[in-house]
């Protein structure tokens, strides 16, 4: 089967030529994110991001145009996103650091009352999510499991759950980002 047909069918859902398409194109994928990345555990997360977010945007392919072209792209601004948000979180954990250096009674992290608001917050933020998401946060950021452990306890796929806890960390930090005191967050995000 051509590129055009199976691009043509996975528009309509089918599953086998999804299967076809990253079979052809994963080694291709991973040795250029590798590349970007030079991490091949964080490499393989990222393949299975661009493969994920071509199924969820099956319908709106132009197959018109070069799907190797877009593939690599999609794959390129995957990457860089990725590596974005790890540079920000280095930034994020070097100043904690230098804050946890400075003498306590001089920079206190956080007082009692700071404490309780937080939780109190991240409670509510908790409890305004759906359950399978707000279960996978439990389980990975509050009971320090793994992925492969939390997804097994609620019986989905390792990128299923991986889904579930990133679109709960998106709608926890969305809400703490509405509710409260961006200073507060950037420390407790830090801290997990």
């Amino acid at each position: 089967m051509n590129e055009q047909a199976l691009l043509q069918q996975l528009a309509l859902g089918d599953r086998e030529a999804f299967t076809t398409i990253y079979q052809q194109y994963h080694a291709g994928i991973y040795n250029y994110l590798l590349k970007f990345t030079r991490n091949p555990a964080l490499t393989e997360d990222l393949v299975h991001d661009v493969f994920l977010k071509i199924w969820e945007v099956r319908a709106q392919l132009d197959i018109r145009k070069s799907f190797d072209s877009y593939l690599y792209r999609l794959a390129r601004n995957t990457a860089l996103n990725q590596l974005n948000r790890l540079a920000l979180y280095d930034t994020i954990r070097d100043e904690l650091l230098h804050r946890l250096s400075l003498d306590a009674t001089d920079q206190p992290l956080m007082n009692a009352l700071e404490t309780k608001q937080y939780e109190a917050l991240l409670q509510k933020a908790l409890d305004s999510l759906p359950p399978q998401r707000r279960e996978a946060f439990i389980l990975c950021r509050q009971q320090g499991r793994s992925y492969e452990e939390a997804a097994a306890m609620m019986h989905i796929s390792r990128n299923t759950f991986k889904q579930h806890l990133s679109l709960a960390v998106k709608s926890i930090r969305d809400y703490l980002l509405e509710h409260g005191n961006i200073s507060l967050l950037i420390l407790l995000v830090s801290l997990k």
